[in-house]
């Protein structure tokens, strides 16, 4: 039993003492994930204070006392609410105007009939984020609202029909995306919004992929001493660098493949559900954006390429290349979350320009794109891609082709901190 506490005591001394142990297991999730969560928390936030500040633009085209008494309803609720008699231009509103609502004519009249009259309500949305879902939910959340004060309503009336208090109008919903300058159903902002945040994940997976193989792959013959020898060959340095990016990312493909098999079969399973909820419409790629996305995808993964062979380069080991690209991948994976899940427009100017300048935006971003064959954002897109792509070839050219290839190392090992050599 002393000998068992012993060797308990000198393998937990050893992991501690570890830096691996120390930047992943501890480091990293303090930092990571409380980001991770002020994320999300900021989205909720600027919801929040856009429907402090932002109003509602009601628009009477009854005025009857019905119709008013909702309004009074509203108003007394807290809104911010705007009275107009005529239906607006919903493409030229104010910024700061969160949706707009159109009581039609004869509404007073066809509710006290026991009718159901129609209500249009317009949700004015940015683009597609969980920020602006929350603020397209804001606007039909006072549409139910004003279901409610209508139920009480009858409630107080004798002779109406209880269905029509449980229901009493029914709606048109719209959404404007200013973004987009389209007007659709939400049922099918929620499909394009499933499908627009599903795909570029996928694809991300692979040019991730492609950074943890591509360095694993060097870090093995180092490790081997394979690359010592491979050097002597009559090959152009040049020419095995290519090999090492190409290699990996067909590897990283044929990951991605069966990722995206499983993926789908799991997302199956809820195929009923959403065939039930009316979530059928499609992203359409016309042979210019199959193209345009095609090019930005393989300009990704020739970055990712260069990317984990650069880690591999100064990693001493395998393991220390598995270590560093992981340091690699979980910040890019944050800004990629950031990219995915907020409203780049709605950042400072600044954010903006350092997010753009991040070569996986214009992949995490693109599917948005294709939908309103917005073209000018690929194309900068590409470039952006490229600059970056061409920049890290030319740096793990510089190493692959010096002798620093075989100097330069980072290595984490037990007991001993890691050094640059």
């Amino acid at each position: 039993m002393s000998n068992l506490l012993v060797l308990i005591k000198k393998e937990l001394k050893e992991t501690v003492r570890n830096p691996r142990f120390i930047i992943f297991t501890i480091i990293l999730p303090l930092i990571l994930y409380p980001l991770m969560g002020l994320i999300i928390s900021q989205a909720f936030t600027s919801v929040s204070e856009k429907t402090k500040t932002g109003t509602i633009l009601v628009v009477d085209m009854d005025n009857s006392n019905i119709s008013e008494y909702l309004i009074d309803s509203l108003n007394r609720s807290g809104l911010h609410v705007i009275l107009r008699h005529s239906e607006p231009n919903i493409s030229s509103l104010d910024s700061n105007v969160l949706g707009v609502i159109i009581i039609p004519k004869n509404f007073g009249e066809d509710f006290l009939n026991g009718a159901r009259p129609t209500v249009t309500v317009y949700s004015v949305i940015n683009g597609v984020s969980i920020s602006e879902q929350g603020l397209m939910s804001y606007i039909f959340g006072i549409v139910g609202f004003m279901k409610e004060t209508l139920k009480y309503l009858l409630a107080q009336m004798n002779g109406i029909d209880p269905n029509l208090i449980s229901n009493p109008f029914t709606e048109n919903r719209k959404i404007y995306v200013r973004n987009w300058g389209k007007l659709m159903t939400d049922q099918d902002l929620n499909a394009i919004f499933m499908q627009v945040m599903f795909w570029p994940w996928i694809m991300f997976s692979m040019v991730i992929s492609v950074v943890q193989l591509s360095a694993t792959f060097l870090g093995e013959e180092k490790e081997q001493k394979t690359l010592e020898i491979l050097l002597t060959f009559p090959v152009r340095r040049t020419t095995i660098l290519f090999s090492k990016v190409v290699g990996s990312g067909i590897l990283a493909v044929l990951a991605a493949i069966f990722y995206t098999v499983g993926f789908l079969i799991y997302m199956n399973s809820f195929s009923t559900m959403i065939g039930q909820i009316g979530l059928t419409i499609q992203l359409s790629f016309d042979p210019v954006s199959i193209i345009l996305t095609g090019l930005i995808f393989f300009l990704a993964l020739l970055f990712s390429a260069a990317l984990g062979l650069t880690v591999s380069v100064i990693a001493q080991d395998t393991k220390s290349a598995e270590s560093l690209a992981t340091a690699v991948i979980m910040p890019t994976m944050l800004v990629a979350f950031i990219v995915m899940f907020m409203d780049i427009s709605s950042l400072p100017t600044y954010l903006q320009l350092i997010l753009y300048a991040f070569p996986y935006t214009y992949l995490m971003q693109g599917l948005k794109y294709v939908y309103i064959g917005r073209y000018q954002f690929f194309i900068i897109g590409i470039i952006d891609n490229l600059v970056a792509a061409i920049l890290m070839l030319s740096l793990i050219s510089r190493i692959f082709t010096s002798e620093r290839i075989l100097t330069m190392k980072i290595r984490f090992g037990r007991g001993r901190r890691s050094r640059l050599t």
